[in-house]
Order: C-alpha cells, then sequence, then structure tokens
C-alpha cells in the first residue's frame, strides 16, 4: 500500500509541476498580432481617411489607395509607390507617416534643373527603395501633405526610413494643403 501511495504521489507531482509549467508558457504569450512589420507600422485599413485622391491649391494631385500611392499634377505623373505602410504620432489617427516603395521616382540622368524639365522614370535610381510621406490635420475632406525632401532621397529599408525620414531630422518643412476630390 505505501508504494501505491508513493507511485500515485509522485505522479501527481510531476502532473503538477507539468501542469505548472504549461501555464507558465501559456501566461507569457502575448496574443500574436505580428504582420511582419516594424512597431507602430501597419498596414491601411479600406476605411482609413487618408485613402483617395487629394489635390492641393498649387494642382498637386496625391492618389492614395489601401496599398499605393501616386503624387502627380497638370504637368503629369510624378513619384509613386507600392507597399504603403503607415506609422501615426498621435492617438486620433491625424498625423504621421506614409511610407511606400517607390515604383516611379525622380530619374537625375534624364533631368536637367536649369530648364525645369524633370523627369520620373521606372529604372531610377530609387526604384525598389523607401520613402516617407509626412501627414497632419487629416480630416474626413482636408489633409495636410508633405513629401520627404532632404540629403537622402530613399532608403534600402524600411526601418532605414523610418529613423531616416522624420520632422525632426529635417525632411518636412513644406505642406501642401489637399482636399479630398
Amino acid at each position: 500500500m505505501k508504494s501505491t501511495r508513493f507511485v500515485f504521489g509522485r505522479a501527481l507531482a510531476v502532473l503538477c509541476a507539468l501542469l505548472f509549467v504549461s501555464f507558465g508558457f501559456m501566461s507569457c504569450q502575448q496574443e500574436d498580432d505580428d504582420n511582419g512589420l516594424p512597431d507602430g507600422v501597419y498596414e491601411l485599413s479600406d476605411n482609413s481617411a487618408l485613402i483617395g485622391t487629394w489635390q492641393s491649391s498649387y494642382g498637386e494631385i496625391f492618389k492614395i489607395t489601401s496599398t499605393s500611392l501616386s503624387n502627380g499634377g497638370s504637368w503629369g505623373d510624378s513619384y509613386a509607390g507600392n507597399n504603403l505602410v503607415v506609422s501615426y504620432t498621435n492617438d486620433e489617427a491625424t498625423s504621421g507617416y506614409i511610407y511606400i516603395k517607390y515604383t516611379r521616382a525622380y530619374c537625375s540622368t534624364h533631368s536637367d534643373p536649369t530648364t525645369y524639365t524633370y523627369i520620373y522614370d521606372t529604372d531610377a535610381a530609387d526604384v525598389g527603395k523607401w520613402y516617407a510621406i509626412a501627414f497632419k490635420e487629416l480630416t474626413a475632406s482636408s489633409v495636410s501633405l508633405s513629401g520627404a525632401y532632404g540629403t537622402v532621397s530613399s532608403t534600402s529599408t524600411l526601418e532605414e526610413a523610418i529613423s531616416t525620414f522624420t520632422i525632426d531630422n529635417g525632411y518636412f518643412t513644406t505642406y501642401s494643403e489637399c482636399v479630398k476630390q
């Protein structure tokens, strides 16, 4: 009888230890919301107020979908990109950054700034690299948009774009006031 209690007691102790360890692992697990993006960066939802065609008083046109952005105007197409993701700089989601991977970019080899001839091509050096557009004061009918402008025109990775293209780094000084079309 004593040996049965010993085996039962030992089995119970092992079972309790296994349950304790299993519970410990389960309580440490966090909900799997990993979207493969850096922390604080999200895919744009289909019902985002950013989605639409936006026009500035200068005639700039920004077309934003949940996956792409293009910029142009009456003068023709400028830059464009896909793989669009966004990060917000406030809880209301009315300001932040849009990141795109260039599909069309400024082509310095075909442009002539002295004659104000600016060419945007799908084979420009920046195509396939990351770029950022800042936004602020987003409402259902208006937004202020600013393309990054500074010493760097693109980055190889999204993480580099996030750390490089910031307001604090001086990349966004002039905004276009846009209304939704």
